[in-house]
């Protein structure tokens, strides 16, 4: 199985490290540049900040479509990201920024990147040490990574067709709430929220309960599937859920429901949506009083 998730035990040892870079990618829900302004009032020790905006194509692309290799790689060397650095990112656990950005890098040929299972909200209830004010962290001159022509963990709207016409699973990745102002699905899909391989924390299932509710929307082991959700950052976290698991053909439609509209393609009626398969809970850890976010929604709900 593939390594792509960090635990906040691993992380806390990786502070410091000066080959490791952590990269906050908070981007809330509705208002995403506010995430800066939760970066600067606190966050893990030595992160640097990188939004939402810095990994999409310009318009008049669609929202979600994955930025040009080059323009990442940019934006990574400014945060002193270059070929041997090992990147750990992370976000609310609620609007999967991090899963986003580790699927491009790795998408791109970036091997050593990682997302912090369960996000800021763990990294708080662990007790993991918090940074305040001013970022200790300074920029420097650091040459670009390589980042390859996007690999096959990227799908475009002719395989979503491939895929249609063989049969192949399609799994709509959409948190409940964008479901909710939208309950249509790509024909031949079928619902995969992300809280569906998660425990009642937000940190990821075992393996095993993974790929059972993977194959309850008809995925197996060697399975191709293609996920999609509404701007690619949804999909990308079940992308890195099913991996993890050992479900190596997943790919990611990066234009999403979103472009699917916007070509004409049709939608299904909700009627045909399968059935959601019930989760057993886990026990809840509660947040450390008195630490930003403790207050937050849980992780697992509005997904």
């Amino acid at each position: 199985m593939e390594k792509l998730l960090v635990s906040c035990e691993e992380l806390a040892g990786l502070i410091g490290a000066p080959s490791v870079r952590i990269v906050d990618t908070r981007w809330p829900v509705g208002d995403g540049p506010a995430g800066r302004g939760l970066y600067r009032r606190s966050r893990v020790p030595g992160a640097v900040y990188l939004g939402f905006d810095a990994t999409q194509a310009p318009s008049p692309q669609p929202q979600g479509r994955a930025a040009h290799p080059a323009t990442l790689a940019t934006a990574l060397a400014g945060l002193g990201v270059g070929t041997d650095t090992t990147v750990v990112a992370y976000d609310d656990n609620h609007q999967f920024t991090a899963a986003r950005l580790v699927w491009l890098m790795r998408a791109h040929g970036f091997e050593r990147s990682f997302r912090l299972d369960g996000g800021w909200p763990a990294w708080l209830r662990s007790g993991g040490p918090v940074e305040t004010g001013p970022t200790s962290w300074r920029p420097g001159a650091t040459r670009p990574p390589f980042l390859s022509q996007a690999g096959p963990a990227v799908a475009g709207l002719d395989d979503v067709l491939a895929h249609q016409a063989a049969g192949l699973p399609i799994v709509d990745c959409r948190r409940d709430s964008s479901w909710a102002e939208q309950p249509q699905l790509i024909p031949g899909a079928t619902r995969l929220p992300m809280r569906m391989l998660v425990d009642s924390s937000g940190l990821h299932l075992p393996p095993s309960r993974i790929r059972s509710a993977a194959a309850a929307a008809g995925i197996g082991v060697s399975t191709p599937v293609v996920a999609y959700c509404g701007a690619a950052i949804s999909a990308p976290a079940v992308w890195l859920a099913l991996r993890s698991a050992g479900i190596a053909g997943v790919r990611v439609y990066d234009g999403s429901i979103t472009e699917w509209i916007a070509d004409g393609r049709p939608l299904s009626p909700a009627a045909e949506c399968r059935p959601e398969q019930p989760r057993v809970a886990q026990p809840r850890t509660a947040m450390p009083a008195g630490r930003e976010g403790a207050g937050d929604a849980p992780a697992t709900e509005d997904r």
